[in-house]
């Protein structure tokens, strides 16, 4: 079976520049993952929010959940071609002309643009915030939307005084101690990608969006991270490296451009369950509190 890739991160495209053959690491309905030496990449269904994991296709989310691959299916790639093997037969991925999108996140504007960064956080933070108050998704999103106390299961109990204790010691100088308490979030929540891990890289996102990414804290929390990548699962991990390294979904790039609340919700409540929310919230953590 021929089926056309129409759109693509770059960096997917550097990891099958770089690797010929691969596994199917696991089927979730509408998103087939691959592992090409660790490196996890996604065939989607159309329509799916492009991340930096992702090869858009031309399939429907029905369609997509009809294809017969299954976990440790062989992969190859050769000439633009991404080859799944499957018991049934082989499922042929071309995407030599599929869009090549670049989602490296960059900050938005240079240092001596501080006026600029100021108006462009208070613009941000109003945003979000609105964006936030239109979601019930779950997630981290009743922390930011201050819910009562006594309405936050213990997950979010946990993560609250987790991200309240970071605060103090943030502000009081104790930067490592602050991202001691962050990197404790590491895969905090259900599902394949945790709230606390999608929290994380919201603030791996705010950091870059706001010109502070290789700053004494951004460096302490990246390299904690980075070494407990190991401590969630392998879906997570993988967008984490991402943000690592600054690859990000569309929906965070476009925050550059200070969407509206309502467009940020769309954006955002497109991802996952609660995933695009919790990283919304990461940002917000960010915009809010990192000077």
């Amino acid at each position: 079976m021929d089926i056309i890739v129409r759109k693509m991160s770059l960096y997917v495209d550097s990891i099958l520049k770089n690797n010929s053959t691969g596994t199917v690491h696991s089927v979730y309905r509408k998103t087939i993952n691959i592992s090409f030496n660790g490196k996890i990449i996604a065939l989607q269904a159309d329509g799916s929010p492009l991340s930096p994991v992702s090869l858009i296709t031309e399939l429907s989310a029905s369609d997509m959940e009809f294809l017969t691959i299954q976990k440790n299916d062989i992969v190859d790639t050769s000439k633009g071609v991404l080859k799944v093997h499957s018991s049934s037969g082989c499922f042929s991925f071309f995407y030599t002309d599929a869009l090549r999108c670049d989602l490296k996140l960059s900050c938005i504007c240079t240092p001596e643009e501080q006026i600029s960064v100021s108006v462009y956080r208070d613009r941000l933070v109003q945003n979000i915030k609105r964006a936030l108050f239109y979601a019930d998704t779950g997630g981290f999103q009743p922390i930011f939307n201050c819910c009562p106390q006594e309405s936050l299961s213990l997950m979010l109990l946990t993560a609250k005084n987790r991200i309240i204790k970071s605060l103090e010691m943030y502000r009081n100088g104790k930067t490592e101690e602050a991202a001691d308490q962050l990197v404790l979030l590491l895969g905090l929540g259900p599902g394949l990608t945790p709230s606390g891990d999608d929290f994380l890289c919201g603030i791996l996102a705010g950091l870059h969006l706001i010109g502070r990414e290789e700053d004494h804290f951004a460096r302490l929390l990246k390299s904690k991270i980075k070494n407990r990548l190991s401590d969630t699962i392998d879906i997570s991990a993988a967008f984490l490296s991402c943000a690592l390294d600054g690859q990000y979904s569309l929906a965070v790039n476009h925050l550059m451009a200070i969407p509206d609340p309502r467009e940020i919700f769309d954006s955002f409540s497109a991802i996952g369950h609660s995933s695009g929310m919790d990283t919304l919230c990461g940002v917000l953590y960010v915009l809010t509190s990192v000077n």
